[in-house]
């Protein structure tokens, strides 16, 4: 049996209950504390490393001053120094380094144990932790949008990754897998695109809600599943955020599940979802982990996948 657990960037306690959306109602639903460390309001790389460690940044490392790493000794230091900015002034300024360099940041990982460590555990694009591409090529599509990028382009290419993202997690489902974990940039991206557009931004969680849904549905017995969010986004439709800068985090970071209970913090959701799979136990094949596989390794040289 498995428990997933969605990383919902940017999904919104208070903007959930204002689209009035059951999508994202699970058995048990609410606030869920958060923090942040080297900017005002939380930060996505740091949270998200906190999530799936417990740590806070000063120990798992994954801060706003040491999230992107460079090849580039020299580009290293710059991204350091331009710690503190907010997410679409280090993508702008990330942009034109690529574009004079050919070079690509990379969103640092922690070497801090996470729950993604656990016996049968695994985990896609968790900012902090796993793979950060998808992530990247999120930000990427917002400052695409600044630019210029039409709606109809952007949601194709947003909900697009979305939808893949999703599936990866529904697949999970069909193997012997303790926890799934995968991270999903697609409401904060929708967020500071349409912070000043309800319909479009309430277009954007009903179809994220639907993918919720069908991941749902996609549960079986023993299967639990866990919504998460790092922070919320301010809008300038949403009455408590009148004059408080749209398109920027909230605070109202959102937590909910399958289970009887939640997280009540950031910190809080490695124990919560330790003690759950201890209920959870994946039934192995044998002590190998399964049957192994018969490779034809002479014919995969000679087709050139092996050296």
């Amino acid at each position: 049996m498995t428990v997933i657990v969605l990383a919902l960037d940017a999904l919104d306690a208070g903007l959930v209950d204002y689209f009035d959306l059951d999508s994202f109602r699970l058995a048990s639903s609410g606030d869920l504390g958060t923090f942040a460390h080297t900017q005002d309001l939380p930060y996505t790389p740091e949270v998200w490393a906190t999530v799936a460690t417990g740590l806070h940044p000063e120990e798992h490392g994954i801060t706003g001053g040491g999230t992107s790493e460079w090849d580039n000794p020299v580009l290293e230091g710059l991204s350091r120094i331009s710690g503190r900015l907010d997410e679409s002034t280090r993508g702008t300024l990330g942009k034109v380094v690529r574009s004079r360099t050919g070079e690509r940041e990379r969103i640092g990982r922690t070497d801090a144990e996470s729950i993604f460590d656990a016996e049968s555990a695994v985990v896609h694009n968790w900012p902090g932790v796993a793979d950060g591409r998808p992530l990247q090529r999120a930000w990427d599509l917002m400052n695409a949008v600044a630019e210029g990028m039409s709606r109809s382009e952007f949601e194709r290419e947003l909900f697009g990754q979305c939808a893949q993202q999703f599936a990866w997690a529904r697949e999970m489902l069909r193997h012997p897998v303790s926890i799934a974990g995968v991270h999903i940039h697609a409401l904060d991206a929708a967020g500071h695109a349409y912070a000043d557009d309800e319909d479009a931004l309430r277009h954007a969680y009903a179809r994220v809600g639907e993918f919720v849904e069908e991941t749902v549905d996609a549960l079986e017995d023993g299967d639990d599943l866990l919504l998460l969010s790092d922070h919320g986004m301010r809008t300038e439709f949403y009455p408590p955020d009148a004059g408080k800068n749209p398109a920027t985090h909230s605070w109202r970071a959102y937590a909910s599940a399958t289970t009887d209970t939640r997280p009540e913090s950031v910190f809080d959701v490695r124990d919560w979802v330790d003690a759950h799979v201890s209920d959870t136990r994946v039934e192995r094949e044998n002590d190998e982990g399964g049957e192994t596989i018969d490779v034809p390794e002479d014919h995969l040289r000679e087709l050139g996948y092996l050296d």
